[in-house]
């Protein structure tokens, strides 16, 4: 794969809720990158048919468009599978994807993390983009959406406080207060227009790749873990059955020695596990994302699985 490179591409995940300045932001960020000489693709998901924001951008790069349906829900594959061909076959070092504005960005971190291309990309990026005078106003909006838009912001390495200039300096405190309450481990970036020093996300941007690796200041962090052989079916089923509940998501190919010439596909999501023998010939990797995880007990975990 990954025509010989070494290097593992980064990737940035532009989230924040409908209306609040990413589109403006990416073309300010690619516009800033290629002064830099980065090598950049652009995947845009769209919730409708017709990808509108993406045809503004394709002088700059090229965009990959995703369209008819959220990425979080039931385009996750299609994402996977765009990231696989941009890897394989485009020189590219930077893959900036823009979400739509109902997505939920650790859903987006999954399909990043997928167990086909872990190893060629660094653990993503998150940048949340804030409305805002909307995000002062969310309690106009139903639970579930306010809910959406303040977890939006709990997974992001960065947030963009956008449209800076339409509210008051005490209305600028009440959101900061917002924020801080919501994820005050991260920067907090205050902008116009989308227009932001990029040498600061940047510099973001290399920390979570050198320093988190195994675990995000928000809370947020994940593991990958690659099997040697087929293991025992069982053993694998208790584990999966006796994950914590800070597990949040796991994705992975196994194979049983029972059966070894099948390879499996398994899913865990809000506490339910999912999984079906898949006719292709794919890595026996897992990747498991949650909230503070334990890393180190669950590699133990598997280590003892894998040799048991």
């Amino acid at each position: 794969m990954r025509n010989n490179k070494d290097e593992k591409i980064s990737i940035s995940i532009i989230s924040g809720f409908l209306g609040s300045g990413k589109t403006t932001l990416l073309t300010h960020y690619m516009s800033e990158l290629l002064k830099i000489d980065e090598k950049i693709s652009v995947i845009m998901n769209e919730f409708g048919s017709f990808d509108v924001d993406g045809n503004h951008l394709t002088d700059m790069v090229e965009v990959y468009s995703i369209l008819n349906g959220c990425v979080c829900c039931d385009l996750k594959l299609d994402l996977v599978n765009q990231l696989e061909v941009l890897i394989n076959e485009k020189d590219v070092n930077h893959i900036i994807i823009e979400a739509t504005g109902i997505a939920h960005p650790i859903e987006i971190i999954m399909a990043c993390q997928d167990p086909r291309i872990v190893q060629y990309v660094h653990q993503p990026q998150v940048i949340g983009v804030v409305d805002a005078e909307r995000f002062l106003n969310r309690e106009q909006y139903t639970e579930s959406t306010k809910r959406l838009m303040e977890e939006q912001l709990e997974v992001s390495n960065v947030l963009i406080v956008n449209k800076i200039d339409l509210i008051s300096e005490e209305e600028q405190q009440h959101l900061e207060e917002a924020l801080n309450r919501i994820n005050a481990n991260v920067p907090h970036i205050l902008t116009t227009y989308g227009k932001v020093d990029v040498s600061k996300l940047s510099q973001f941007r290399d920390e979570v790749v050198t320093q988190h690796t195994h675990s995000h200041h928000h809370g947020i962090n994940s593991m990958q873990y690659t099997f040697s052989g087929p293991i025992d079916r069982q053993l694998f089923y208790q584990f999966i059955l006796r994950l914590p509940d800070e597990v949040l998501r796991l994705k992975g190919y196994v194979q049983f020695r029972d059966h070894p010439n099948a390879t499996y596909e398994f899913q865990y999501a809000y506490g339910l596990p999912d999984y079906g023998v898949i006719d292709k010939v794919l890595p026996l990797t897992i990747v498991i994302i949650g909230e503070q995880l334990d890393v180190n007990r669950l590699r133990n975990k598997l280590d003892m699985l894998q040799f048991s």
